[in-house]
């Protein structure tokens, strides 16, 4: 594991979840996140293990690596960093981009008469008429993926679109962000209580406070191969502690197989 430093002249950035704040900084081509709530590092390479182990291109999904920080006052404390991907492109985030065009994800995404499956269709509608793009294939996965891990920080501030100045285009983003999944968070989810009642009590955004509600929105091909996740897994030199233990459970977890490639249920 590889120890950052961050400079006396570096600005931390604070970046603002659903639970809180925490302190990244942008060094030599890096993002350096620091843990806040518990294992945020370890949640952000299992998930990224994960996304390895799927049949999306690499370009698809943002690379995690567990990291030391050492911070300008000396002292040492454990983080994760990702490397920068945007180049010249502008990041917009699916809510500002329904606030570019005059409007709001809330008067969707609050509307109690609407289904999970009519508030997704009527966010994707828009997206396409803002940007040209049909991305419901990919965010129907990326909300499954996010079932899978427990990720309950999906917020429309979590959902990233790039933008080409030069070329005038649009593209998704690659998945990013997963640092509060596998229940990372020991402030609200204790070390040495029952994964089975802490697993029950994660709430999943943006949607539905149901993971399974937007994990029926995929109905797609298998994504995930099975087999090798487990190997890898199993041959990983790192301490993965509980976030390990989670990600297995929720591997079992019948509601999760048709994520699977068909014939991976053996490694099982």
């Amino acid at each position: 594991m590889i120890t950052i430093t961050i400079p006396q002249e570096a600005i931390a950035i604070v970046s603002t979840s659903s639970k809180g704040d925490q302190s990244k900084w942008s060094i030599c081509n890096k993002w350096v996140k620091q843990n806040a709530r518990g294992y945020e590092d370890m949640a952000e390479v299992l998930a990224f293990l994960v996304l390895e182990c799927s049949t999306l291109p690499s370009s698809a999904y943002v690379s995690y690596y567990p990291c030391q920080i050492e911070l300008p006052n000396g002292v040492l404390t454990q983080g994760c960093y990702s490397l920068e991907l945007r180049g010249t492109k502008q990041e917009v985030t699916l809510e500002r981009l329904f606030e570019g065009n005059f409007s709001s994800t809330d008067q969707i995404l609050n509307n109690a008469t609407l289904s999970t499956e009519a508030k997704f269709r009527a966010l994707m509608q828009n997206v396409q008429e803002y940007t040209g793009l049909n991305v419901s294939t990919e965010m129907a996965r990326l909300f499954a993926f996010d079932a899978l891990i427990l990720n309950e920080d999906r917020h429309t501030n979590n959902i990233l679109f790039l933008y080409d100045p030069i070329h005038k285009s649009w593209e998704l983003a690659p998945i990013f962000d997963h640092g509060l999944s596998l229940l990372s968070d020991v402030k609200d989810y204790p070390i040495g209580k029952p994964l089975t009642i802490l697993m029950r009590k994660v709430k999943a955004k943006p949607l539905n406070s149901s993971f399974s509600r937007q994990l029926a929105l995929y109905t797609g091909e298998p994504f995930i191969r099975k087999d090798e996740l487990i190997r890898k897994l199993e041959a990983s030199s790192m301490e993965l502690g509980r976030a390990k233990e989670v990600l297995y459970s929720q591997i079992r977890d019948p509601r999760f197989q048709h994520l699977f490639s068909e014939g991976s249920e053996k490694s099982g």
